[in-house]
């Protein structure tokens, strides 16, 4: 793998490449490098007859006509190369440059992954919709690409009622963080998910205003039996999410971005659109036995909602269920509790207690997240905590809980008779306070002393990125 160089870097790479040498299989130059159009014309054009070079990242770096040319003319002579990233923002200003690119694209019968985020798809200045359409008609053509990353690109509605009839042949479809609507979202449903000869196994429209749009998405999986993954995160508002601009429009003050959370939380739209989705969801999964992942974060979606969802979840096939910052409260987690087909459970910053704590540690789950909730409390009623002998947890994130030294102790009391059996990495970062820190430090130690774990304790909230869910 080649990240980038010093002097003499491109002669190497294309020398390497010439020579079809067996190392080279990645070849990613940083965006910050600079490389002129001349060079990557000769790096385009060494690719044409190299057999080993699988990864090329070229993103970030202006392209014109002549090395583009290169690029086209390469494609269509090799099948080797299976991940392609390349252009700037501004990739898609020029229609004949664009267009240069989607005939190699169109004839080439290798690349599996293209990842065109944030190119400018839609700043063509004469004709709008022209690169669109470009893009759309080899797509058609093209029969290998499985996955395409078309995120952050301002695509409207016009755009994926051009782009989504191509798009039915590949797998992996990202096309968050755009500006699509309830039309788009209807072409959607319409071409990807009712279609019965769509075979879109991950779908990524987070960061859209779909609105009314989301539920009819997610009735069109009724009969679906492709979809594997659907990521439908913050769909309910036209609200912009502060997190995707760039640091510029974040120099408001510091707690712009809480006060904006804040009044999403209270947006009555935004639940009605949630709670909708939740429902329409519930009612496409009675049929529905394909989908797996549901990430559903931010969304204003309430636990009156869940009824229906909690309904068939247990019959479907979903393990994975992301809820993260919508209105959830212990009502919520009861019901979510009674699924035991489900292994991961993301429910960090909602409203649940100490009840609906105690009820999802005694699941089937693997991973519960409850990071930023309210459940601290429970050393007062030993009985919220049941002995969880049966729990099948075996990752629990509940930082920032408010969880004082005295529920620490009831929990280990728990985790000492053998509660939880699976438990192996316990995250409490953001609880412990200093008055209490030699007592956590005491109590932490007669834990490890009687059970084998990972915990994470002593971190504060301030230093936790509490903007994203754990890892998977």
């Amino acid at each position: 793998m080649v990240w980038g160089g010093n002097d003499g870097a491109v002669d190497r790479w294309v020398k390497q490449l010439q020579e079809d040498d067996p190392k080279l299989v990645s070849l990613h130059i940083l965006s910050f490098r600079k490389i002129s159009t001349t060079e990557l014309g000769r790096i385009f054009q060494a690719i044409g007859t190299n057999t080993h070079l699988h990864d090329l990242y070229v993103s970030g770096h202006m392209l014109d006509a002549t090395c583009i040319d290169h690029l086209s003319e390469s494609l269509t002579l090799n099948d080797t190369l299976k991940t392609l990233n390349l252009g700037n923002s501004t990739f898609g200003e020029n229609a004949n440059v664009f267009g240069l690119f989607c005939e190699g694209l169109a004839a080439n019968e290798g690349l599996i992954k293209l990842d065109l985020e944030n190119k400018g798809l839609l700043s063509n200045k004469d004709n709008k919709y022209e690169v669109i359409h470009l893009l759309a008609e080899c797509l058609a053509k093209n029969n290998t690409l499985q996955e395409l990353n078309l995120a952050r690109n301002e695509l409207d509605d016009g755009s994926i009622e051009i782009l989504a009839p191509a798009m039915t042949r590949l797998l992996k479809i990202n096309l968050s963080m755009n500006n699509i609507g309830e039309q788009g979202a209807d072409a959607l449903a319409k071409q990807l998910i009712s279609n019965a000869s769509s075979k879109v196994q991950e779908l990524d429209i987070s960061d859209n205003g779909l609105l009314a749009g989301a539920s009819v998405l997610a009735s069109a999986l009724e009969h679906n039996k492709s979809l594997r993954v659907l990521k439908m995160v913050d769909v309910v508002s036209s609200d912009i999410e502060l997190s995707t601009l760039p640091p510029a429009a974040m120099e408001e003050g510091s707690n712009k971005l809480e006060e904006d959370d804040e009044a999403k939380k209270t947006d009555e739209t935004r639940t009605l659109h949630g709670n909708a989705l939740a429902r329409a969801l519930g009612e496409a999964l009675e049929t529905n036995k394909s989908l797996s992942h549901l990430w559903l974060d931010n969304n204003g979606i309430e636990s009156k909602a869940l009824d229906q969802l909690t309904k068939h979840l247990s019959k479907s096939a979903v393990t994975e269920l992301k809820l993260r910052r919508n209105r959830i409260d212990d009502d919520g987690a009861s019901l979510l509790s009674k699924i035991h087909t489900l292994r991961h459970l993301e429910l960090g910053e909602n409203s649940i207690g100490a009840k609906g704590f105690g009820e999802l540690l005694d699941t089937h789950l693997h991973y519960l997240g409850l990071f930023g909730n309210a459940v601290g409390g429970f050393g007062v009623d030993p009985s919220l905590l049941p002995e969880l002998s049966t729990s099948h947890i075996k990752r629990l994130d509940i930082g920032c809980n408010r969880i004082v030294h005295q529920d620490l102790e009831a929990m280990v009391e728990v985790l000492l008779k053998n509660g939880v059996p699976n438990l192996s990495l316990l995250e409490m970062g953001g609880n412990v306070e200093d008055k209490e820190m030699e007592q956590w430090e005491a109590t932490m130690a007669r834990l490890l002393a009687g059970r084998t774990m990972d915990i994470v304790w002593k971190r504060k909230p301030t230093d936790m990125d509490n903007s994203m869910p754990p890892p998977m």
